[in-house]
């Protein structure tokens, strides 16, 4: 019976989504279960053949050890591990007949993580809303105080006031879109498309902003595009963005090429500029909700078009990416796959 519960136990530690290390009082590892042998990647132990410090490479382990020992009671630490920086929450609890300790380890790496990304979209939030609603404020204040009278001013007040209400009402669409999406709630409504068609019409949708800012843009297919099947609304929506993005950022007498070819079982679609770049620490954030590299031009978008277009194009099956050089010009990329499994 001893022995059927000791196995009982041992089956029932290594399906624990939480890590388990039992050492004896010489620092041995007598047990450790499938999750805590996956985290700090070493084999499964229960002879004692390694010490603590051999598994969990980390002396802050031994100090959380050492105080166990020493107070006579459970201790808990938040400890960060390499690699990948994972952040783990420790209690260290003495069995004082057995003379064994028992680590309990939870990787809240993941948890953190998400309420990173909540706080910093909460806090960007408030800054994007502030900056509109700060301006319209200003400038019906400034009507208030006489500016109403002078028709040529108040005409031109009231216009802005009218642009940064729509700044307002295209950062609230945009934030609801973005949660749909986020949430798996967006409808798709797929057919088959011809790429190429869809390329040039949303290059002569912009064609009008890139001869104002003095930029070549043009479109280059492959002779032979075979059609895929997307939600062309969507897609159409991706290329806007990724070519107002890049004539926004190309200074005059620059260039802007959209490709098209067919790649494997995929087509690939490009948009090259030969703008500012990017940084090379900035670039994989460029697809983040309200990440904007350039921040003189915090008042230009609402910094979700690239975040939306990441997951349009995720939930087409393809895959999204840039590449950069400062200086010297980016290109955005994605894939459409021609065989379509979502």
């Amino acid at each position: 019976m001893a022995q059927l519960d000791k196995v009982s136990v041992a089956v029932l530690l290594s399906k624990l989504d939480q890590g388990i290390v039992i050492v004896d009082e010489n620092n041995r590892v007598n047990y450790i279960n499938k999750t805590a042998a996956s985290l700090f990647n070493v084999p499964l132990v229960t002879d004692g053949a390694l010490t603590l410090v051999e598994v969990v490479r980390d002396y802050e382990f031994m100090l959380l050890l050492q105080r166990c020992k020493s107070a006579g009671e459970d201790q808990e630490s938040l400890i960060k591990i390499q690699p990948g920086d994972k952040i783990l929450n420790v209690t260290v609890t003495p069995v004082i007949p057995a003379r064994i300790f028992i680590f309990i380890i939870s990787d809240l790496t993941e948890k953190r993580r998400l309420e990173t990304i909540h706080r910093d979209f909460i806090s960007n939030i408030s800054h994007e809303l502030r900056t509109p609603i700060a301006s319209i404020k200003a400038i019906s204040e400034t009507l208030q105080e006489g500016a109403i009278s002078d028709q040529t001013n108040s005409e031109k007040f009231i216009r802005l006031i009218e642009s940064e209400a729509d700044r307002l009402i295209q950062m609230v669409d945009e934030l609801g879109e973005l949660m749909h999406l986020e949430n798996r709630e967006s409808y798709f409504e797929r057919g088959v498309s011809d790429i190429r068609q869809l390329i040039d019409q949303s290059v002569n949708r912009l064609q009008a902003q890139a001869n104002r800012r003095g930029l070549l843009l043009k479109a280059q297919f492959d002779n032979y595009l075979p059609p895929v099947i997307i939600d062309k609304n969507r897609i159409e929506q991706v290329l806007i963005n990724l070519i107002y993005n890049a004539i926004k950022f190309t200074g005059p007498g620059g260039k802007i090429v959209v490709k098209a070819a067919k790649e494997a079982n995929n087509i690939l679609v490009s948009v090259t500029d030969t703008g500012c770049g990017i940084a090379r620490d900035e670039l994989p954030r460029v697809f983040e909700r309200f990440y904007k590299v350039d921040k003189s031009r915090a008042g230009e978008g609402t910094g979700l078009g690239l975040s939306i277009s990441r997951h349009i194009i995720n939930a087409h099956g393809g895959r999204i990416w840039a590449a950069s050089e400062e200086r010297k010009g980016s290109t955005f990329y994605f894939t459409l796959p021609l065989r379509h499994d979502r």
